[in-house]
């Protein structure tokens, strides 16, 4: 109840002329986030998913500017093959020693529409076995509808980590995520 209050609030502030100085805060519930990804290989894509351990972001509409992050468990990433996984893990993603992929966002571009669906970019940096890369995240997300999905293409060899390309079986040097979950709006006397 109290956070559906909170969501007719900051419609009621994003629609009023004080607009251009709201901050919004929005959280995606790991439970409610869905994280899928592709490789292509010889004859075949590779599928495969992955868990996110949380995401909150505040951005303010009157600068553009964003704070905050989405965590992804980096051991929790699985294609349905133990051997092939197995490989990923130890060779690719160093899982063992480097357990997260952190997106941090440090500004938007677009306009954010509270009645309606928003396309905006998220400008920021992927964190990925120790090393930033700049990264552009492109989300629709609707706040009246507390709904998100991230689209974006991982150049993971050109950003430095392992080619499991083997002499037989070849694989796509990147690899595209699609991220969708709820979008709950926080308010500060909100802790969880």
């Amino acid at each position: 109840m109290y956070r559906k209050i909170a969501r007719i609030l900051l419609l009621t502030v994003l629609t009023s002329g004080s607009a251009l100085s709201a901050e919004i805060r929005v959280r995606i519930p790991p439970e409610s986030a869905d994280i899928a990804f592709e490789l292509k290989a010889t004859m075949h894509t590779v599928h495969g998913t992955a868990t996110l351990e949380r995401a909150e972001f505040v951005i303010d509409t009157a600068t553009g500017s964003v704070s905050g992050e989405a965590v992804v468990s980096a051991p929790s990433a699985d294609t349905g093959n133990k051997k092939r996984d197995k490989k990923m893990h130890s060779t690719v993603l160093l899982s063992d020693s480097h357990p997260e992929i952190v997106f941090t966002a440090h500004r938007y571009e677009g306009e954010i529409d509270a009645a309606g669906s928003s396309e905006i970019e998220l400008v920021g940096v992927m964190e990925i076995i120790g090393v930033e890369h700049p990264l552009t995240v492109p989300v629709v997300v609707s706040i009246a509808e507390g709904t998100a999905r991230a689209s974006f293409t991982v150049p993971y060899v050109e950003w430095g980590l392992e080619d499991p390309s083997t002499f037989v079986l070849r694989v796509g040097k990147e690899v595209p995520v699609t991220v969708t979950g709820r979008v709950t709006v926080v308010s500060d006397a909100d802790p969880s």
